[in-house]
């Protein structure tokens, strides 16, 4: 499959996917356009603090972690994208 050239549908299928980031037990929750990118929610004990509008603390949330499909120059799958091991990539 040629993962440069995945469509957001595509990319959208994924969503819900356990899958492993450098060693931590996450799931894919959302699909941005832009790049285009998967979030990734960690599915353990990492958290963050999250900010109300204020700017002050507020609750405690699962970690987030953006990995985009291509790499800086756009012409290749990031590696951070080819280590989840979601699709099998050419």
């Amino acid at each position: 499959m040629d993962c440069i050239n995945l469509s957001l549908s595509q990319l959208r299928s994924l969503i819900g996917q356990p899958v492993s980031h450098r060693g931590i037990a996450c799931h894919v929750i959302e699909v941005l356009a832009d790049g285009p990118t998967l979030v990734l929610q960690d599915a353990g004990r990492n958290t963050d603090l999250q900010d109300n509008r204020f700017g002050e603390p507020g609750r405690i949330v699962p970690r987030i972690y953006t990995i985009p499909l291509l790499d800086d120059s756009g012409s290749a799958v990031h590696p951070d994208f080819a280590r989840l091991g979601l699709l099998a990539c050419d």
